[in-house]
């Protein structure tokens, strides 16, 4: 194998074959004299076959298509493969020519296959190594067979893909000389008994074929992505802008996959990216506008946990500690890693919500509106870690930007006029003269009146550099849209694990929250306080008083639950919503809620219960089911408080921002009072609805226990009214229990179901 620098050979006509007189001379049988002549224009390179033997085929489409004579083809973005053979079988000799951009560590190797079996990891045992957190431990096995070779996939994390179609997991496929390779980013492929390979993985390619999006109903239905066709090579730093309004973020959603609602085709490396999004979207970042960090965390910290649930199950913890060390030196926050992330400035903020994302060692990364809030002198900063990053990182970086005094730092700007009409895509210092104007204001108000004319010039000059002269932009059938995913195919880390970790984090987050921590312990112990305040010295004794404290206890239990929760999802948003669109099963993330809640309820009903009882100096005198009724009292307030708890989550996941939570709670609480069978009677449709208020099964068990039916009235001295509602039985108490508990699942599964729809969130 040998390698050529193009741009170093200082011609902008190279030509390459068996002559001693070409530029570039492979000794082979199969190469003509004169074989091919590659054309260097403005960054862009041309390939075609100078002679008429029909042995040149260039790898499209997942398929290697036969080139014609004189006739030039575009390198696209990512890599171009061509292979040159002596007949269109995979049989016989080949020549493989592969152009790729210059980056750092993108070094390839070849590896001859003398064993009837070639495995291909990250483990350093294996025949073929790939220094990547996206490839598995044992990622796949290489096998001669009858026919070639059968590549086989080991349970592995991030898929293999072969020609653009992905193996199955624990599947297998049959590979033939010049077949395309991919694995995590790393590209491979067979030639001649040989596997050629790159040891690092590059960034990554994206082409955007045709890209629509369509909103609204059917009477009104408008396009906020028109006609969009772009292509962004390996290891370039992008910068999207625009006016408000003009499909800026919507475009890179489409880009990233997190959009799949679009109709058009998206390719990542040559691979349809909507279609694979489940097996590729552990190659992606992505930093949406908000931090993904939690601000009561210690920064490695925050890293440890999130590389355990980013980076594959099968990695240990000293190549998890080793990943953590080499993003922070990255983003260049060594010196931060032990301190607490609320403690850090805004632009250390951002690079720390980057420094989340590197983890699992992307090759595509996108952000949106980084620098958004920033000082002119951290946003230079922070553009000067990005452009470094994706050159010397091998990341291909695209972000949302306003700002664009430090744009120059970009390789490519891709100008997004109203409408979602893409009309320029190209260098920063060429946009101005591209446009005929001097300032980034009068291009504004260039596209504000003529946008059209410049989506046509745009769209003319890319189907004369990169589409066949006969092609035609097709129209877009405003019906179709392809949402269609397929299952991941990849294997996740196990639930348990999440589980653990997700717990774990959760409980590091309430406790160094040492202020709220605090407040959740006060609560409790206060109303007990207030309680005993009121309280008559007839309770448990006296229908009206036992009732009345035995209402505020049950209306403070719920108050407290649905203060622990009202506000734990929503502000986690942002957070949740990139770790789901990773592999975080939403199940395991609100069932790590329930955990560490149940903890913090048990402190919180021991304190109110305890005082409370304490303070009273009396109780019920017969327990029914428990050793004493302090005991039935505990319970019940402790599964009031936690489904409260539960409902509180609803609540949350329901809501995006805080502020929403807390205006709705008052709302919540007004529901239980009015349907808990004390301030009015239950009847019809209200009797209905209370079926589903904690505060009535709270006061059921409540007035079970004090067994209020046999409490005499303080006016009349005689006992009060038979209501069917405090029923005293331990089966009744017991049921009464067990609905409680109910609730509180049926409330878990709620949740997991209305989180489903964070996908939807807009950026």
């Amino acid at each position: 194998m040998t390698e050529y620098d193009l741009a170093g050979m200082k011609k902008d006509r190279l030509f390459f074959g068996s002559s001693m007189q070409c530029d570039i001379v492979i000794n082979d049988p199969v190469i003509s004299e004169i074989q091919g002549k590659i054309k260097l224009v403005n960054d862009m390179v041309y390939v075609g076959d100078m002679d008429d033997s029909g042995k040149m085929y260039l790898y499209r489409d997942r398929n290697y298509h036969p080139m014609f004579a004189k006739k030039y083809y575009v390198k696209q973005p990512g890599d171009m493969f061509i292979r040159i053979a002596g007949s269109s079988s995979y049989s016989g000799k080949n020549v493989i020519l592969v152009f790729s951009s210059i980056s750092r560590n993108s070094v390839w190797s070849t590896k001859k296959l003398t064993k009837p079996q070639t495995t291909i990891g990250r483990d350093s045992r294996n025949d073929i190594v790939l220094e990547n957190p996206g490839v598995s431990r044992k990622h796949a096995l290489l096998v001669n067979s009858a026919n070639g070779y059968v590549i086989y996939d080991n349970n592995s994390v991030n898929s293999i893909y072969v020609n653009g179609e992905i193996v199955q997991r624990a599947g297998s496929m049959e590979v033939h000389d010049g077949d395309i390779i991919q694995i995590a980013g790393i590209t491979m492929f067979l030639s001649e008994n040989s596997v050629i390979y790159q040891q690092a993985a590059g960034g990554a390619s994206l082409e955007l074929h045709n890209v629509n999006k369509i909103v609204g109903k059917a009477d009104d239905r408008r396009k906020i992505l028109n006609h969009v066709f772009c292509d962004i090579g390996n290891n370039e730093f992008v910068a999207i802008i625009g006016g408000s309004g003009a499909g800026k973020t919507t475009v890179m959603n489409a880009m990233s996959g997190f959009d799949y609602d679009i109709s058009g085709k998206v390719y990542c490396n040559g691979i349809d990216l909507r279609k694979n999004f489940q097996s590729l979207k552990n190659i992606i970042g992505f930093v949406p506008q908000q931090d993904i960090i939690y601000e009561n965390l210690k920064l490695r910290r925050m890293l440890e946990y999130t590389a355990q649930l980013k980076m594959p199950p099968d990695t240990t913890k000293g190549e998890r500690d080793e990943r953590i060390q080499k993003v922070l030196q990255m983003v260049g926050l060594e010196e931060r890693a032990n301190e607490y992330i609320r403690k850090l400035s805004g632009g250390q903020k951002k690079r720390a919500s980057i420094a989340v994302e590197l983890l699992a060692d992307p090759g595509l990364f996108f952000l949106d509106e980084p620098t958004s809030g920033l000082d002119p002198d951290t946003e230079k900063s922070l553009m000067n870690t990005l452009a470094k990053l994706s050159k010397t990182e091998n990341k291909t970086i695209i972000m949302v930007t306003h700002t664009v005094q430090n744009i120059n730092l970009c390789d490519k700007v891709i100008f997004m006029g109203p409408g979602g009409k893409i009309c320029y895509c190209g260098k920063p210092d060429k946009m101005y003269e591209y446009f005929g104007k001097d300032s980034l204001v009068d291009v504004y108000s260039e596209l504000a009146s003529n946008v059209d004319m410049w989506n046509m010039k745009y769209l003319m000059l890319y189907k004369e550099q990169h589409l066949d002269k006969n092609t035609e932009i097709p129209e877009v059938n405003e019906n179709e849209k392809i949402s269609d995913m397929i299952k991941d195919s990849g294997k996740k880390t196990s639930p348990l694990k999440q589980l653990g970790v997700l717990t774990k984090r959760y409980f590091e987050l309430v406790f160094n929250d040492r202020q709220r921590l605090l407040l959740l312990l006060l609560q409790p112990f206060i109303i007990a306080l207030l309680l005993k305040v009121v309280a008559k010295k007839d309770v448990f004794k006296i229908y009206d008083s036992t009732q009345s404290i035995m209402f505020a206890l049950a209306c403070s239990g719920i108050w407290i639950g649905l203060f622990n929760t009202i506000q734990e999802v929503c502000k986690e948003r942002p957070i949740l919503k990139r770790e789901y669109m990773g592999n975080l099963r939403l199940w395991t993330y609100i069932l790590s809620k329930y955990i560490v809640q149940a903890v913090v309820c048990f402190m919180q009903t021991t304190i109110l219960t305890g005082l409370f009882l304490v303070l009273m100096k009396h109780a019920p005198k017969k327990e029914q089911v428990l050793p004493t009724p302090q005991l039935e009292i505990w319970l019940t307030i402790f599964l009031t408080i936690y489904a409260s708890a539960a409902l509180g989550l609803i609540v949350s996941s329901c809501v995006r921002n805080s502020d929403r939570a807390m205006a709705l709670a008052p709302f919540v609480l007004i529901i239980q009072l009015l349907f808990s069978g004390v301030l009015f009677e239950l009847k019809g449709a209200a009797d209905k609805i209370s079926y589903i208020t904690v505060s009535r099964w709270s006061m059921e068990c409540l007035g079970n226990i004090t067994n209020l039916n046999k409490l005499n009235m303080k006016v009349t001295g005689m006992p009060h009214e038979h209501n069917d509602l405090y029923n005293r039985g331990a089966s009744h108490l017991t049921n009464t229990w067990l609905i409680l508990f109910l609730m509180m699942a049926v409330c878990g599964v709620i949740s997991v179901i209305v989180l489903r729809n964070l996908k939807k969130d807009t950026r």
